[in-house]
């Protein structure tokens, strides 16, 4: 059985005159499924690359934040070192005892996170040669071999590594004058 709208002529005749043209955005290149995935697998590889950077950066830039804390832990004891009989003969025994603790938190909180400071004073020049930085030499019958004598900046590591070098001032024996003269 057939239906009745099957026998009817169209309202009018279809043909390509029937449209008009019409501009088209960019053409559009296809490309093959493969060749789509092979794309988006680049482009997921670049922003995974560059995030891994950024996230290097931070890290390198929080290990050397951290180590610059550590190196002022280091000279807060220096100072409290220093300042200690003054403190005492001020009156100030509390406040020296409360500022030794805070000093000893505050080393505890950056050996928690990996850190360790590393103070040279009297260690031998071989031992920590490539992890200071020497800045001056002082020479005296107090000295038996090339030692540290003096601690500017202590050496700063991240486990085994060194993160920031120390600075020091290295002790040797006076020359002796005698051996000059030959």
């Amino acid at each position: 059985m057939s239906s009745s709208a099957d026998s009817l002529p169209p309202p009018f005749p279809l043909d390509w005159s029937s449209f008009q043209e019409r501009p088209v955005a960019a053409p559009v290149e296809l490309l093959s499924p493969a060749a789509e995935l092979a794309a988006a697998l680049q482009r997921c590889r670049r922003e995974l690359t560059a995030e891994r950077a950024a996230a290097a950066d931070a890290a390198a830039k929080a290990r050397a934040d951290a180590a610059e804390q550590a190196v002022l832990v280091h000279q807060l004891a220096a100072a409290l070192d220093r300042h200690d009989q003054a403190l005492a003969d001020a009156g100030l025994e509390r406040a020296r005892k409360t500022l030794r603790i805070v000093h000893k938190q505050m080393l505890t909180a950056l050996e928690d996170s990996g850190l360790s400071v590393v103070d040279p004073l009297g260690r031998p020049f071989r031992e920590i040669a490539d992890s200071v930085e020497v800045l001056a030499w002082r020479h005296g019958d107090e000295f038996d071999g090339e030692v540290v004598a003096e601690t500017l900046k202590p050496i700063i590591r991240h486990g085994a590594e060194v993160i920031r070098q120390g600075e020091v001032i290295m002790g040797a024996p006076a020359p002796d004058s005698d051996e000059e003269d030959v």
